[in-house]
């Protein structure tokens, strides 16, 4: 077996950035730093360097087939496979951004669920025995609660396939196309649609990953709370906090999210499940 090795999607600054830093303090392995644009990514590794730590860059757009499999066939020469993979890379607007609906609804799903959905996919094989998956979203906005109707109907479905929730996004975007968001039970928020099929996509994953040959893989939805980053922007008051709720430091969400990657080979649990703060949400409420 190749040397043990993880990847972290969007890894650039923000949560990202730092939890390649947390990983490469306590993952005994390499750490590939990813970013869509190369002078970012290889900023951010000369930063870590700078602090003593070695991370490796890897350019990947997730919104581009091409690039996902690029990096894949990199893994595949020098690792020939993964043992941790941490979906992170997003789409992220700031508040009141002035962009069309319908345009926006586009940006999240080509980003937030398509590409990583695509980058599941495809490197799904790579993944060794014991292997970790985490899929980043935000539960306090990305819970099936907020679907009503017809959309909630869909999702309840406990025979709910890949395929299916592929289909459902697109039942969605179509709704946005023609104002019919409402009337079919989707919220009127795109990164609130995205966040909620990324919840789903890891539980269906979960059942798959279940009748595996491989040992033990785990895939979970994580949500780090409320975190001064990036992805917080669209939501963040003018008083720097969310709802009153004061944004936790990168570093300290990273430690989460890194403690998904780092439970023990052989344990089961949690599995397919929407985390924060190292305790298991209920899916639909995210209580």
């Amino acid at each position: 077996m190749g040397r043990r090795v993880a990847i972290v999607t969007g890894a650039n600054r923000g949560i990202g950035l730092a939890t390649v830093r947390n990983l490469c303090k306590t993952f005994s392995g390499d750490v590939i730093l990813t970013s869509r644009m190369t002078p970012t990514g290889k900023e951010a590794v000369n930063s870590l360097k700078k602090e003593g730590l070695n991370a490796i860059f890897h350019e990947l757009d997730i919104s581009q087939p091409d690039s996902i499999r690029m990096l894949r066939e990199y893994i595949e020469e020098h690792y020939g496979g993964i043992d941790v993979l941490i979906n992170n890379a997003a789409m992220s607007f700031d508040k009141n951004e002035d962009i069309p609906i319908y345009r926006k609804a586009q940006l999240c799903f080509d980003v937030d669920f398509s590409g990583t959905l695509n980058v599941v996919k495809l490197f799904f094989t790579l993944l060794r025995p014991h292997a970790r998956v985490v899929i980043m979203t935000n539960g306090y906005i990305g819970v099936e609660s907020a679907l009503t109707g017809v959309a909630k109907s869909k999702f309840s479905d406990s025979t709910l396939r890949l395929y299916d929730l592929e289909l459902l996004a697109n039942e969605y975007l179509k709704a946005v196309k023609f104002s019919n968001c409402q009337k079919f039970g989707w919220p009127d928020s795109p990164s609130q649609c995205a966040k909620i099929f990324l919840v789903k996509m890891a539980n269906i994953v979960s059942k798959l990953m279940e009748s595996d040959q491989r040992r033990n893989l785990l895939i979970n939805a994580c949500c780090p709370g409320w975190t001064r980053s990036g992805a917080s922007r669209e939501y963040t008051d003018k008083d720097g906090t969310v709802g009153g709720e004061v944004l936790q430091e990168p570093d300290t969400a990273a430690k989460d999210i890194v403690w998904l990657t780092a439970i023990s080979s052989g344990t089961a649990t949690p599995n397919g499940n929407l985390v924060r703060h190292k305790k298991v949400l209920n899916a639909s409420t995210c209580t």
